[in-house]
Parts: structure tokens; C-alpha cells; sequence
């Protein structure tokens, strides 16, 4: 199946990190073009996104935001041992701007 997303804004992966406006072509499973790519008579289905973004998806499906800053305490202890001892009460003591910047700092790198 072949697949145009139309007047997009891109973000891409690329070395340059570019973000472009135009069309991504999608071949199968692959991206086959991406830019000005002119509107190919063989695709299956056309998707206008004036006006929206195009980007790479999220590998991370399942995070806790609010233990970014706890990460690598205590990974030597069993599951609910590491929960009662270090997880829980480190979770409790969070205040408004601790849990904002753990989440902040994890969504930073899963940006990156």
C-alpha cells in the first residue's frame, strides 16, 4: 500500500534533524520520499494534513514520569521490596515543582 501525507509540516530524523513542509510518500512500511513529492498517480490513499504534523512515533509506550529522577536507586532489590523501600515514600515526598521536572526531564529524553 502506498500512502501520501500531504502538506505536512515533517519532522525528521535525519543528521540534520530538519523539519520540512511538503508531502511524505509512504511504501509499504517505508518512507519513500519525503518533501516536495508531487502528487504520484499510484498511491492508494491521499491524507491532507494542512495544518498538522508528521513525526517519527514514540518508541516508549509505558513510562512513569514521575520516578525519572529515581531512576538507577536501589536496582539491586526485588520489585516489591524497590517499591516499598525506595519507590513509594520517594513518590510521597514529591511536591508540585519535583514531580514537574522529573516529568520534564523525561520527556526531554524521550524527545531525544
Amino acid at each position: 500500500m502506498r500512502i501520501l501525507i500531504h502538506d505536512a509540516q515533517i519532522i525528521t530524523m535525519n543528521a540534520r534533524d530538519e523539519i520540512v513542509h511538503g508531502d511524505l510518500l509512504i511504501d509499504g512500511s517505508r518512507i519513500a520520499a519525503v518533501g516536495d513529492v508531487g502528487h504520484p498517480g499510484d498511491v492508494d490513499r491521499v491524507i491532507s494534513a494542512k495544518g498538522l504534523v508528521a513525526m517519527p512515533g514514540f518508541v516508549q509506550t509505558h513510562v512513569h514520569l514521575c520516578q525519572t529522577l529515581f531512576r538507577g536507586m536501589a536496582d539491586d532489590l526485588e520489585l516489591l521490596d524497590w517499591l516499598r523501600t525506595r519507590i513509594w515514600p520517594l513518590e510521597a515526598a514529591h511536591d508540585e515543582e519535583s514531580v514537574y521536572d522529573s516529568a520534564m526531564l523525561g520527556i526531554g529524553e524521550l524527545i531525544r
